[in-house]
């Protein structure tokens, strides 16, 4: 007996395993070696890229045998699309992609947090922003002072040293 082979789960597991190529292929002309470092710009794309063949290689595994355990694709068909969910996140991303530079990586990726969260049914608006901003103030601190690269502060400009 041919156990069944969901087509949305092997849509998945080939959609991750060509995004993994597509990282690699992407990767392919970027020098791995660096300067001072000894780490360049091809690194992190072609461990982003590996991971993600890799990820995609164990779904379609799971594919081929059965499909994914514990879903059932036939009851998930048949619930209804989060509309408003959708609009959280995907407003979320786009006003980040519009307000990164302008207002800056700080205040941009706190919205963003905020979006997310309430996407994701969170209605606490204060402890969302506290911990957005927590969060996009140590990655703004990582990057700006312990490893040197200049994330954009905005409308902070003046405010951050």
């Amino acid at each position: 007996m041919t156990p069944s082979r969901p087509k949305g789960h092997l849509a998945v597991a080939a959609g991750v395993l060509a995004l993994g190529v597509f990282v690699l292929v992407g990767a392919w002309d970027l020098p791995a070696g660096g300067g001072y470092a000894q780490v360049g710009p091809g690194v992190v794309p072609r461990i982003v890229g590996g991971g993600l063949v890799l990820l995609g290689a164990l779904l379609l595994r799971e594919a081929l045998t059965g499909g994914f355990r514990g879903v059932d694709e036939e009851a998930e068909v048949h619930l209804p699309m989060d509309w408003a969910a959708f609009a959280w996140l995907g407003g979320g991303i786009l006003a980040y992609g519009f307000l990164v530079e302008r207002a800056g990586f700080l205040l941009a990726s706190t919205l963003l947090f905020i979006a997310v969260a309430r996407g994701f049914a969170s209605r606490r608006w204060v402890l969302n922003a506290f911990v957005g901003a927590a969060v996009a103030g140590f990655i703004f601190a990582v990057f700006n002072y312990g490893l040197g690269l200049q994330l954009p502060p905005g409308v902070l400009r003046g405010v951050l040293p």
